[in-house]
């Protein structure tokens, strides 16, 4: 009614979806229709089975109503080239929904609410928006009775079974008691919270500039070292971008599923994975986080040498793909704590006075003396397989080497006889990363 006062009735089109719960959604569908018949709309009506969708999805009746019906109004908006999608959501309904992610311990996205404009799901850049969202029901009740309009209710929404229901007639008469402006109250917060997730939006956008590597078919990648020094708010900002980025349809991420996403991430082994919803996984590997989708293959990428090389102490050489490799002196007192790095990509060593360290790829049959076996040799080679370096990448695989033995398989683990121990005196701190963005941004 309000549209078709603002907008002439040729430039809308009513949509109405009977979800096959009630034995009077027909009745109600045929109000709609001649409701609009009566304004001059056009109308379309469908009905599809909620219950169904429900139960192979395995979700709630809610959530596949609420699914069915976005999925339904964005093909018309595409059919019909229309701009936007309005809908009925008000201010009572906000509350609703703010005190449900409430409920859930929901982050800053749920808790900002509805927003009275926002992209439409799978609409391909139409508009959804809610004008009455800041208009509660009993002023749209009001605005009824004033235009001696009469509409029908929904009897489902009286249906305890359903959670927003019991929050609507039960939580949230309760808590009025508590505070009579209730409503209002989590409708202020939305509005500050909104704001406030905007600007983290914003920094989030900035911020995976800055580590952001590369993407392809079903694939994206960012920096692991320079995300690991960012703050919480950010890595756990970054990690639900990264997943929405792929997987947009995705209604939720869960508190669990970042956390564990994130403690895979920030693990100092070189290699690691976590499942992701959506049929996505999260790899780390070496200095790069994936999320990818399961059937996804991912390009290799690690530190690869072309031909013998010195490095100086200190200096720094050049490796392929934008990968350096840095030597770095320092006192044992500067250090003191290196026996504990865990950190694959830095190794801290005792090579005594050597000025010049060599970096090789393996030679056949080369066996060395892993750190924490005791001096038992075991092959190159097998350190390689049992470490899952990709086998396109064993065979320029930069090891240094000093005095005919291995020193440091670089990213992996350094060499028993090269430990700083407690008589050590110079330290060599021998470091790897990639200094640039190897795949262009989409």
């Amino acid at each position: 009614h309000v549209l078709c006062s603002i907008l002439p009735a040729e430039q809308l089109l009513v949509a109405h979806l009977n979800h096959g719960l009630r034995s009077a959604a027909a009745t109600d569908a045929a109000f709609v229709q001649t409701t609009a018949q009566a304004w001059g709309v056009r109308c379309v009506v469908e009905v599809v089975d909620v219950a169904a969708l429900a139960k192979q999805k395995g979700v709630s009746l809610e959530e596949a109503g609420r699914q069915a019906r976005y999925q339904f109004f964005a093909r018309l908006a595409r059919q019909e080239e229309a701009t936007a999608v309005a809908v009925a959501h008000n201010a009572d309904d906000q509350a609703e929904t703010v005190l449900l992610h409430v409920l859930r311990g929901s982050g800053l996205l749920g808790l900002r609410g509805m927003r009275p404009i926002s992209p439409m799901p799978q609409g391909d850049g139409v508009w959804l928006l809610r004008p009455f969202l800041a208009i509660s029901r009993a002023e749209i009740e009001a605005y009824c009775q004033e235009n001696q309009l009469h509409p029908v209710e929904d009897a489902s929404n009286q249906e305890l079974i359903f959670l927003r229901n019991r929050l609507r007639h039960e939580l949230l008469p309760l808590l009025a008691a508590y505070n009579p402006a209730i409503k209002t109250r989590l409708q202020h917060m939305a509005d500050i919270v909104a704001a406030d997730y905007d600007l983290l939006d914003a920094i989030v956008t900035e911020t995976w500039e800055q580590v952001y590597y590369g993407a392809g078919d079903g694939w994206l990648a960012w920096r692991r070292s320079s995300w690991r020094d960012l703050p919480l708010s950010l890595r756990r900002a970054l990690l639900r971008k990264a997943i929405f980025q792929l997987e947009p349809q995705l209604a939720d991420v869960t508190f669990r599923v970042i956390e564990s996403a994130r403690q895979v991430a920030e693990t100092k082994v070189a290699q690691a994975a976590a499942a992701l919803p959506g049929g996505l996984v999260l790899r780390a590997l070496y200095d790069l986080i994936y999320v990818i989708r399961e059937t996804a293959v991912l390009p290799v990428s690690g530190p690869q040498l072309e031909g013998e090389r010195e490095l100086p102490v200190p200096g720094t050489i050049q490796l392929a793909d934008g990968w350096q490799l840095v030597a770095e002196l320092q006192t044992a007192s500067a250090v003191p704590d290196v026996q504990h790095n865990e950190d694959p990509w830095h190794a801290f060593v005792d090579v005594g006075e050597a000025a010049v360290l060599q970096v090789r790829s393996r030679l056949p049959g080369e066996r060395w003396q892993p750190l924490g076996m005791g001096g038992h040799s075991t092959k190159v080679k097998e350190v390689m397989i049992n470490r899952r370096i990709p086998v396109q990448l064993r065979e320029k695989w930069p090891l240094v080497v000093a005095d005919e033995h291995l020193v440091w398989m670089v990213g992996q683990q350094i060499d028993e006889r090269v430990k700083v121990t407690a008589v050590t005196q110079r330290i060599v701190h021998l470091y790897c990363y990639q200094k640039f963005r190897a795949v262009s941004q989409i």
